[in-house]
């Protein structure tokens, strides 16, 4: 958030913040910090969120590498054949 000395935002220098437009910016502006803040956390608990579903293959293939092998082969050898 971007403040002046005097904890009003950065408003020109022919606003009066005590106006009914300083006080309009200023509640625009603490609208779009706080929309700005809500997008970042969405963003935060997005990401957050595919990095678990990432994790579930991976954590899957680490624990049954065998199994994780056949299977890969198993459907390159039928995509092959469908392929012909």
């Amino acid at each position: 958030m971007i403040t002046s000395s005097n904890g009003d935002h950065n408003l020109p220098d022919d606003v009066d913040p005590d106006g009914v437009v300083g006080r309009a910016a200023n509640k625009a502006y603490e609208t779009v910090d706080r929309a700005a803040l809500s997008a970042q956390e969405g963003c935060n608990r997005l990401s957050n969120l595919c990095d678990e579903i990432a994790d579930v293959p991976r954590n899957t293939i680490r624990e049954n590498p065998i199994a994780a092998v056949t299977l890969a082969l198993s459907v390159g050898y039928l995509l092959g054949r469908l392929g012909r």
